[in-house]
C-alpha cells in the first residue's frame, strides 16, 4: 500500500543532515544502535517519548522495502523459442523469439504490431514501419524505423 507520508525525515537544520524519525530530532542510528546491542522494537520505541510503536514500525517497513528493492535480481529475458510457430496460412507468429535464421525469406507476422504478414520478411519493414505500423510509437518517419530496426534488430542480418 502506497504510503502518503514517510516515517523518516532528513533536513540539513535536523541532526546534522542524519535521517530522523518525521516530527522529531530523533536519528534512525539510534535505532540501529539500539537493535545491534540486542535491543528490540518494542524497547525502544518505549525509552523514545517522543515516538509511537506505529512510527518505529513504520521506518522500519520502509527501510526493508527500499533493501528488498535494492536487491532484487532483475528478471532475464524471456527464454527464446526454437522453432517457429505458423498459423494456419503458415505465417511465423512468435518472430520475436527467434533468430534472423529462421524467419529471413518467410512469412512473418510484424513483431510490433502483429497486424500485418510480411511475405518474405524482412522486405517491407521499412515502408511498414515508417508510415504505417501502430506498434511503433515515433512520429518521424526515419525516427520510427530506427526504433522498429533497435527493438527487432535480431530479425536482421
Amino acid at each position: 500500500m502506497p504510503r502518503s507520508r514517510s516515517p523518516i525525515r532528513r533536513s540539513p537544520d535536523v541532526s546534522g543532515g542524519q535521517p530522523v524519525f518525521a516530527g522529531t530530532q530523533i536519528a534512525l542510528q539510534t535505532l540501529v544502535d539500539h537493535l545491534r546491542s540486542g535491543g528490540t522494537l518494542e524497547e525502544f520505541a518505549t525509552r523514545q517519548l517522543d515516538l509511537s510503536a506505529d512510527q518505529v514500525r513504520d521506518a522500519v517497513v520502509l527501510a526493508l522495502e527500499e533493501l528488498i528493492d535494492r536487491e532484487r535480481v532483475p528478471v532475464g529475458p524471456p527464454q527464446r523459442s526454437l522453432l517457429p510457430r505458423l498459423d494456419p496460412k503458415g505465417v511465423i507468429t512468435n518472430a520475436t523469439e527467434l533468430s534472423a535464421d529462421l524467419v529471413v525469406g518467410r512469412k512473418v507476422l510484424c513483431p510490433a504490431c502483429r497486424a500485418l504478414a510480411f511475405q518474405a520478411w524482412p522486405e517491407g519493414w521499412d515502408s511498414h514501419a515508417a508510415h504505417r505500423c501502430p506498434g511503433v510509437h515515433a512520429t518521424d518517419p526515419e525516427l520510427r524505423k530506427t526504433e522498429f530496426k533497435r527493438r527487432f534488430e535480431h530479425l536482421f542480418r
